[in-house]
């Protein structure tokens, strides 16, 4: 390359062209790097596992799954084997062994795996079961085995399922009830008027839920006495060290034979992984069953947040760009907007408990429920979704004010300026002209906030997430949705899981489906949005040609 060529070279900016494409493509490669290991992991959570026989060489057995292998202390390579049955290996899942400590490795196919509601995953062999006072004894019927659990837990769950929804029921009634009652509790002792009235419906509502406590106490009973039945009927295992445990079939959540799946079976397996983990309730302190709680929280946060901060931020963007004056007190207010986005959301966090719930949550209480205050009850003065989603609200305000800004001043002065000219007013220039061809701009705005309001995790943990929330700010008892409820949250559930579990590695694998489902569900929302804007994009293009 001559002297002029070089010059040529760095002249027209080559180096340039090739530095951002380098650059690119290293972004690329991160991002698909960083969702390979998240999608990689949580998949071999889904994947039905293939259980081994390990026999040792000093003649000890145990069934187990290999999780990962690393240099032995003393040469060689050692193996992690998940070994399950928590009750009988002092409350370890998992064992490591060196590989030239291993004389024989087998995969039988009457290895059983066994998900249980309590205490954690159990491998072993199915040799009988106890059902309505009869044995049955198993000979690799491994069909046989999981159609009778099956038909067993369609006998017994539903009459128990029955029970304990009447009793969620009464105990709902009964909570209203003794909310009323403390109502008019009240009300006689701070009015003098209408005093006779209260204290009728006082003796009405006491009367009413005496009965209510009666009803439950029954309810509970016979709730008992199904579960008492329901754990007579049971599968018998014995262990790959020759012990025998024996199993409620009520406490097995699922009953797999893994090793003898075929191809179309671990791919039904799987599925009912997935539907499990995302229709099932929690258990085990979060390390087991599904995240529904998790999801409907994350979802409901997210739109409760766009309903409370994307209007006023557009609202807000409008006024500064087309309405308000040049002048030093705008100039400030915009300052303050671009410093706002970049405070620690700790600090927002910090905020909204101050002001949302100490301040307008208590005055709300105080106005609302004085009866509640008064005995030591808090409604709207503590955490909850509504106060975390107008937090979330505040904490990407900014972003959405600011882009509204830019999107507007992006449209060109001529479009406003042949509206007026046309006679149309001020408004019907914004709301006909501008408005719409700067809503692509805008709709980016509020993607950005979707995006960072979604992962957000530390203002929640002050302003209402909890680790377990029983009862959803959504279900079928009025009014429907309980905005003053506490939340669980995608986010909270991974830092919990991964770092506050009492098994973190047990817990890993659901911690990688977790992450998997918060990256599916923002990047979800972010196409939704995307589309929307490419279509608002198109049709003002067009109408402006």
């Amino acid at each position: 390359m001559t002297a002029h060529q070089r010059k040529n070279f760095w002249r027209i900016g080559e180096p340039g062209v090739w530095l951002a494409a380098a650059a690119l493509g290293l972004t690329l490669a991160m991002i698909l790097l960083f969702a390979g290991i998240i999608s990689v992991n949580a998949m071999r959570h889904l994947l039905a596992p293939q259980l081994a026989l390990i026999t040792a060489r000093d003649g000890g057995t145990f069934l187990g799954v290999a999780q990962k292998s690393e240099p032995a202390a003393a040469g060689g390579q050692r193996t992690q084997y998940k070994v399950a049955n928590r009750e009988l290996n002092n409350r370890a899942d998992f064992r490591w062994l060196d590989d030239a400590a291993v004389a024989a490795i087998a995969y039988p196919l009457a290895a059983a795996l066994v998900e249980r509601s309590g205490g954690g995953d159990f491998y072993g062999f199915l040799t009988g079961a106890e059902i309505a006072g009869e044995t049955r004894n198993f000979a690799e019927d491994f069909a046989g085995a999981v159609e009778l659990w099956q038909t067993t837990l369609a006998r017994v769950n539903p009459p128990i399922d029955r029970a304990q929804q009447r009793i969620a029921y009464l105990s709902e009634t009964l909570r209203a009830g003794q909310l009323r009652q403390l109502r008019l509790q009240y009300a006689l002792a701070h009015n003098a008027r209408g005093r006779e009235k209260a204290q009728k419906e006082l003796d009405l509502i006491d009367a009413e839920n005496a009965t209510i406590k009666q009803a439950s106490a029954a309810e509970l009973a016979r709730l008992q006495a199904l579960q008492a039945a329901a754990d007579r009927e049971i599968f018998i295992f014995q262990t790959a060290e020759q012990q025998t445990v024996r199993l409620p079939i009520r406490a097995i959540t699922r009953l797999t034979f893994p090793n003898a799946l075929s191809f179309g079976g671990r791919q039904k397996y799987m599925a009912a992984r997935a539907w499990t983990i995302l229709s099932a309730m929690p258990r085990e302190a979060n390390t087991e069953g599904g995240v529904l709680p998790n999801i409907l929280g994350t979802v409901l946060l997210i739109f409760l947040m766009a309903v409370s901060a994307f209007p006023f931020g557009v609202l807000a963007g409008i006024y500064l760009r087309e309405y308000a004056r040049d002048r030093a007190l705008t100039r400030i207010i915009r300052v303050a907007v671009n410093n706002l986005a970049g405070i620690p959301s700790i600090v927002y966090g910090i905020f909204g408990l101050s002001f949302f719930i100490y301040g307008i949550g208590g005055a709300l209480d105080q106005v609302l429920y004085p009866e509640r205050v008064a005995a030591g009850i808090t409604t709207f003065g503590t955490g909850g979704i509504l106060w975390a989603s107008l937090t979330l609200g505040l904490l990407t305000l900014p972003v959405v004010i600011v882009a509204t800004e830019e999107a507007l001043g992006a449209v060109p002065t001529e479009i406003r300026q042949g509206s007026l000219a046309l006679g149309a007013t001020r408004w019907q220039t914004l709301w006909r002209a501008t408005l719409p061809m700067a809503s692509p701009g805008i709709l980016t705005g509020f993607i950005l906030a979707i995006a960072r309001a979604a992962g957000e995790v530390a203002p929640l943990m002050l302003t209402g997430v909890v680790k377990s929330a029983p009862a959803l700010p959504l279900d079928s008892i009025f009014p429907f949705a309980h905005l003053e409820r506490k939340f669980m949250h995608l986010g909270f559930h991974i830092y919990d899981v991964g770092f506050q579990s009492p098994n973190v590695e047990a817990a890993k694998p659901l911690v990688y489906v977790t992450a998997l489902l918060l990256l599916l569900l923002v990047f979800t929302l972010n196409v939704v949005a995307i589309k929307l804007r490419n279509y608002m994009r198109k049709k003002y293009a067009a109408h402006a040609l």
